[in-house]
C-alpha cells in the first residue's frame, strides 16, 4: 500500500483536469486511502468522519453503469441519483431498467434525482411528485429509495425536507462539498479534499463527464465549452468589480 505522503505527491489538481476512466480510477484510489467512502444510506447518526460518493445521472444510465463497474472493482459503493422525469433517457426502457437493477444488485444505492421544473409543468406539488417517482424507482431497482437530490437546483428548490427521505443537498450532512459540474471543479473545496482531511465530505461527480466518448471532435467540443465557461466566470467577476467601483464613493 502506498503511503499517504506518496499518494498526495502523485495526485494534484491539474491531474484531475483530464476527465477519463483512468483518471477516475486514480482519483478514487487516492481517496480511499484517506477517507471512509460510503453511499448516503450508510451514514449513521453518530458518524464523525466519511466521504459520501454521489453521482447525478443527468444524461445516460448506461454510462452510469460503467462508472459503477469501476467502483465495484475498487470495492467502493456510491449513490446514483436517477431522473424519472428526464428529457435524455427513459428509466423504464429495457436496457436502462436493467442497468439500474444491476447497479442496485451490486450494492450501489439508487436515489431519485427530482426535477422541480417538470413537476410544475405537470401541475404537481414537489412532495407528491417525489413520492410517486420514488415508488417508480423502487419497482425498477428492487430496493427502498430514501435518498433524493434536486436536478438543476435554483434557490430554495435546492433542498427540501420531506419525512422519510434524505436530501443530498442538506448542508448538515457535509463540511465540504466537491463537484465537477460542466467539467469545472469547485477548486477551493477540491484542494481541501486532496490536501487536508475534512471530517465530512460530499463528492458529487457526473458519469457523463468521466465516461464520455473519447472521439476527438467530442473532446474538442468539451474543451471549447470548458474555455467558454471559464471566460464567462472571469467576465462575471470583472463586472462585479467594475460595479463595486462605480457604487463606492470617491
Amino acid at each position: 500500500m502506498l503511503s499517504s505522503g506518496l499518494l498526495m505527491a502523485n495526485l494534484r489538481i491539474n491531474d484531475l483536469m483530464h476527465f477519463s476512466p483512468e483518471t477516475y480510477v486514480r482519483f478514487l484510489t487516492y481517496l480511499r486511502h484517506r477517507y471512509r467512502i460510503v453511499p448516503f444510506r450508510d451514514i449513521a447518526s453518530d458518524d464523525s468522519s466519511y466521504l459520501i460518493l454521489r453521482h447525478d445521472v443527468d444524461i445516460s444510465v448506461l454510462q452510469a453503469q460503467k462508472l459503477a463497474e469501476i467502483e465495484n472493482r475498487l470495492g467502493l459503493k456510491a449513490t446514483y441519483f436517477i431522473l424519472v422525469s428526464s428529457m435524455h433517457y427513459n428509466s423504464l426502457e429495457g436496457n436502462n431498467a436493467s442497468a439500474i437493477r444491476k447497479m442496485a444488485a451490486s450494492g450501489h444505492e439508487i436515489g431519485l434525482h427530482y426535477d422541480v421544473s417538470q413537476y410544475k409543468l405537470r401541475g404537481q406539488e414537489t412532495a407528491e411528485a417525489i413520492e410517486f417517482e420514488t415508488n417508480v424507482l423502487e419497482q425498477i431497482c428492487g430496493q427502498k429509495v430514501t435518498a433524493i437530490s434536486c436536478h438543476a437546483p435554483k434557490g430554495p428548490e435546492a433542498f427540501v425536507h420531506i419525512k422519510g427521505y434524505v436530501d443530498a443537498d442538506d448542508p448538515r450532512l457535509r463540511d465540504v462539498y466537491v463537484c465537477d459540474s460542466q467539467s469545472i471543479w469547485t477548486i477551493r473545496s477540491l484542494s481541501t479534499l486532496l490536501n487536508l482531511t475534512p471530517k465530512r465530505v460530499l463528492l458529487n461527480t457526473h458519469p457523463k463527464i468521466w465516461m464520455a466518448s473519447t472521439d476527438r471532435n467530442t473532446k474538442l467540443d468539451d474543451f471549447l465549452l470548458h474555455v467558454l465557461l471559464l471566460l464567462y466566470r472571469i467576465r462575471a467577476v470583472a463586472m462585479r468589480l467594475v460595479h463595486s467601483q462605480e457604487v463606492c464613493p470617491s
